[in-house]
């Protein structure tokens, strides 16, 4: 059960949730649980704030302007990292992170099992 790392690309025209529509650019699976095994060693330790918000089974987004606090708390993943499974993950993870935060109308969407 792993959470898969979304890069979504919204357009939206007007302020009407209907009218949203996203299109996947990129996409990290975790299908080893990488992801969610170091994740699960950090939450609700009081450092990362942001990543206790992604649950195995949920769905969360996050905007560019989030980025930044989360690339401060996947610097905290990166340290407990324990192998190369998960330091490989972390690293496609942190690259989603940085386009992220780089452009226009993009989010991070953990997609939980």
């Amino acid at each position: 059960m792993g959470v898969d790392v979304e890069l979504i690309r919204i357009e939206q025209q007007g302020t009407s949730p209907r009218r949203r529509r996203d299109s996947q650019v990129s996409v990290v699976g975790d299908e080893l649980s990488h992801f969610v095994s170091v994740l699960e060693r950090v939450q609700h330790r009081g450092r990362t704030p942001m990543l206790a918000r992604i649950e195995p089974y949920g769905l969360l987004e996050l905007t560019s302007v989030e980025m930044p606090q989360f690339l401060s708390e996947l610097d905290v993943l990166v340290e407990q990292a324990e192998g190369g499974g998960e330091e490989k993950i972390l690293a496609a993870i942190r690259r989603l992170a940085e386009t992220c935060r780089d452009g226009e109308a993009l989010c991070l969407r953990f997609v939980g099992d």
